[in-house]
């Protein structure tokens, strides 16, 4: 018995020295993790702290569980650890690191005063970029901004910008106009133009009149036409000619003269182009730029007669299209399907284009257009298209658009096609124009339809 009372622990025993107080297997496993506290200075005892023998004994006292470790996972503690394999949140978190990396590149790092040095000079640099890339651009190409290779014609010619007196032709301004020409008539069988007699002088130029004698400039300037009436007659007008001088001239050079030219009035040297397309006996319109319905979105040019204006500035507007050129017979809407819809637009148009003895055509691009029978009310000289032939520019198409037009021209007499430049509608033009004199149908100039028509 006195063997076991020497077995009982003396309660003032506080810590046995070299020996560490014992963990349950759960602790002991995690605390392998957990974050150490740094040992105390040899000797140091204080609040909190452990002296440093006692540490150092614990630590070795520890080792054990290292065995106890292994024996439960499987693995030598000395052995590598595996890589863990990344989950979807590492995935997720590396993209969004890259994405980063992209939208902050490297020469945006940096205190805020260096990012702001190198942001000025990174956009200093881009303008100074951007206004050279355009000058080079316009340099090179400013003397074609109208006019493509092709097919390609330019329609929307807005960012033209043209001041009042801007594109006119040397022979078409007051105060260099060379003298009129003596009247006669080209070896094409055209009246020289212009007349002096149906020309008068304005502080834009020259703009047609009805001479003393009575002539009217859409009458005088004409192609001449002697086939019987009797005899069906088909027109084609050549729309937006002059945008691509190299097309013109070969269209001009090669199509039947019969068929007349409707210039677009911001071609460039239009004076020069109207002179060769009539040379080669073509009788040529002037486009008059209308309001669409979807204007701006489609622009026909800063000239382009609107809706919207007083008719004051549309008449300033109509007086710079009369003076673009002189040889021409009258007009032809370019775009227009809102003015040309709207008789009250158009019957001012009518009046003046009466007033000086010019012809209108209304192409009748809106379903409504009313400008063919205000002309006519307003006692002027009209015409309007019954067909467009190359609203979809492919040869069947082309072919099967000129057999309904011969169909019409058989039925009422008469007939009127408008056309695009395309190569294939020139190619097409050719090839049917050949065989239409045996089918009994004359290829006539527009004028000599004028005022035939009956206007719904």
């Amino acid at each position: 018995m006195a063997e076991q009372s020497d077995l009982h622990v003396d309660p003032d025993d506080r810590a046995v020295p070299g020996r560490a107080p014992k963990q349950g297997l759960l602790k002991r496993l995690l605390g392998r993790f957990g974050r150490r506290k740094k040992p105390a200075a040899v000797g140091m005892d204080g609040p909190g702290e452990m002296p440093g023998e006692m540490y150092e004994a614990m630590q070795d006292s520890a080792e054990p569980d290292a065995d106890l470790i292994q024996t439960i996972t499987g693995m030598d503690d000395d052995a590598p650890t595996p890589p863990r394999r990344k989950g979807f949140k590492h995935k997720i978190a590396g993209l969004f690191r890259i994405i980063g990396l992209i939208l902050w590149p490297p020469f945006l790092r940096g205190d805020f005063s260096t990012v702001n040095r190198r942001l000025l000079l990174a956009a200093w640099t881009a303008v100074l970029l951007i206004l050279a890339s355009v000058g080079g651009w316009l340099v090179t190409t400013g003397e074609n901004l109208t006019s493509l290779p092709g097919s390609e014609v330019v329609i929307g010619v807005a960012r033209l910008a043209l001041p009042p007196e801007a594109k006119l032709a040397t022979d078409q301004k007051l105060d260099k106009a060379a003298p009129p020409p003596v009247v006669g008539r080209l070896p094409s069988g055209l009246l020289v133009a212009p007349d002096p007699t149906l020309s008068e002088a304005t502080p834009r130029g020259l703009v047609p009149k009805i001479g003393a004698d009575g002539r009217q400039p859409w009458n005088a300037y004409a192609r001449p036409f002697d086939e019987p009436p009797t005899r069906p007659r088909l027109a084609i007008v050549l729309q937006d000619m002059g945008l691509n001088a190299q097309l013109t001239a070969l269209a001009a050079e090669r199509l039947p003269p019969a068929i007349t030219f409707a210039f677009n009035p911001y071609a460039p040297d239009l004076a020069v182009q109207i002179e060769r397309a009539r040379s080669a006996g073509h009788e040529v319109l002037l486009g008059m730029p209308m309001e669409p319905f979807d204007y701006p979105t489609s622009d026909p040019g800063p000239y382009t007669l609107l809706t919207s204006l007083s008719d004051q500035e549309n008449v300033r507007r109509l007086d710079w299209l009369l003076a673009r050129a002189s040889g021409y017979i009258g007009f032809t809407n370019l775009m227009g399907g809102k003015y040309t819809s709207s008789p009250e637009h158009m019957r001012g148009i009518a009046l003046k284009l009466k007033e000086r003895g010019l012809m209108f055509v209304d192409t009748r691009v809106a379903p409504r257009s009313v400008a063919a029978k205000i002309m006519r009310d307003a006692g002027g000289v009209y015409a309007f298209v019954n067909r467009q032939i190359d609203a979809q520019p492919g040869a069947q198409t082309i072919d099967a658009r000129l057999d309904e037009l011969e169909r019409t021209a058989r039925a009422g007499g008469i007939a009127i096609g408008s056309a695009m430049p395309y190569p294939v509608t020139l190619d097409r033009l050719l090839a049917w124009a050949d065989r239409l004199e045996a089918k009994g149908i004359a290829l006539a100039p527009v004028s000599a339809i004028a005022n035939r028509q009956t206007p719904e």
